[in-house]
């Protein structure tokens, strides 16, 4: 929790930092665009291939080595401006390192929750429950803050403290979280002597032919694309519409991240006791389509707040048991691989899906592209009580109950 609290604090504030410092150096708010494409292409890329270097030499060691990696590129910017040498195709190349570096430190973090619950004897949930809260959490604070420090310090004491804060969080790794030992037990790697193509495709393979997992993936997916075509699009035409400031914006997206860092503490507390799919039906028909029809109804900002409250502690509850449910039917030595490859392909239509939604927008309006997008989510929220799904996204009686050669071939069908 410390190393991934570390390093999410740097990468918020990375993300401050990084176009501040773009526009006053060029000016140029295509230049700007240009970085964030190439950070966020480059992480999207590494997390998607880095997985079976992550199952081959361990989580931890990729965890300690990726956010070292990233340290080193990140105080490059500073070091290389001040000696007059940074140009803009060398901070491209930096930057593409760090999104190299983080897609797999990221990843590599998550990944080591199944061997984090066994070794500290806490239950699966209440480990990605803390892991939620954390991410929650710096989704929440972690723009604030970083604002205030680039601020108030400067964009290049900002840049020193993102690096002191991925490198701390790589040394938090290094010397407190036990080493795994790949190849020790049937478990670790059963796949010795593949190669990168064989190990890459035995992680699509675990993830896709798995009915649940892969009900999973696109549901997220669609989830995603709608979030983030509503907080990016809809959200401040919403608030636009209204005579509102961009301040009406934040105060909405600040009222939910704060009511879903308390569910997924709450999660983390009490998600191994409550019965899995009913809790997790229920947070999706609480934190989606109401947050939407809200907008949608055109009710009062106070009850709009009081809606998405409500919705953001559902939402907390979300990630913790999804996460727990990929990674109780992912084999143990495939689990870097499942959780890279979950992450990048429900990241995977947000390009594409977000524009068409926005373009929609424009042609018939808010309110149908709202309601719309509220039915999609509802019937989403439906999908863990198809039966045959429900049984899949169920508990475990005892960690991974279909053992290292993961799911059995009847869930694997179809």
């Amino acid at each position: 929790m410390v190393a991934q609290s570390l390093a999410y604090a740097g990468t918020r504030l990375a993300m401050i930092a990084l176009p501040w410092f773009v526009l006053q150096t060029t000016g140029s708010p295509a230049h700007m665009g240009v970085v964030t494409a190439v950070e966020m292409g480059s992480y999207g890329t590494a997390r998607l291939l880095g997985g079976p270097i992550m199952d081959r030499i361990g989580h931890r060691t990729v965890g300690v080595w990726a956010d070292a990696a990233a340290a080193l590129a990140l105080l490059g910017v500073p070091l290389l401006h001040q000696a007059g040498l940074l140009s803009f195709p060398l901070l491209l190349v930096l930057v593409m390192l760090v999104g190299l570096s983080t897609g797999p430190a990221e990843a590599a973090k998550v990944s080591l929750t199944p061997f984090v619950a066994e070794v500290s004897g806490a239950p699966m949930e209440r480990v990605t429950g803390l892991t939620g809260t954390v991410d929650r959490l710096s989704q929440t604070v972690g723009p604030v803050v970083a604002g205030a420090v680039v601020a108030a310090a400067g964009v290049m004491p900002a840049f020193h403290l993102t690096a002191a804060l991925m490198l701390s969080a790589a040394l938090v790794l290094l010397f407190f979280v036990p080493l795994e030992r790949p190849g020790t037990d049937v478990h670790a790697d059963p796949e010795a002597g593949a190669g990168y193509p064989e190990r890459l495709r035995t992680g699509w393979t675990a993830v896709w032919s798995d009915v649940p997992l892969r009900v999973v993936v696109c549901a997220v997916l669609v989830m995603n694309i709608i979030d983030v075509t509503v907080s990016t699009v809809i959200l401040p035409v919403w608030v636009d519409a209204r005579g509102h400031g961009p301040g009406t914006v934040g105060l909405i997206a600040g009222v939910m991240g704060a009511t879903a860092v308390a569910g997924a503490a709450l999660a983390a507390w009490l998600g191994h006791r409550l019965p899995r799919v009913p809790t997790l039906v229920a947070a999706l028909l609480v934190s989606g389509a109401p947050r939407l029809t809200a907008l949608a109804l055109d009710l009062p900002l106070w009850a709009v707040l009081v809606v998405w409250g409500v919705g953001g502690f559902g939402s907390g509850f979300v990630n913790p048991i999804l996460s727990v449910v990929i990674l109780e039917r992912l084999p143990r030595h495939v689990v870097g691989r499942g959780m890279a490859m979950t992450g990048a392909l429900t990241r995977l239509g947000v390009p594409l899906g977000a524009p068409v939604l926005g373009a929609l927008v424009g042609i018939v309006g808010t309110a149908p592209v709202l309601l719309g997008s509220a039915v999609v989510y509802a019937l989403i929220a439906t999908v863990p009580a198809n039966r045959r799904i429900s049984a899949g996204i169920a508990r475990c009686p005892s960690g991974n109950e279909e053992g290292p050669d993961g799911p059995s071939s009847a869930d694997r069908a179809g």
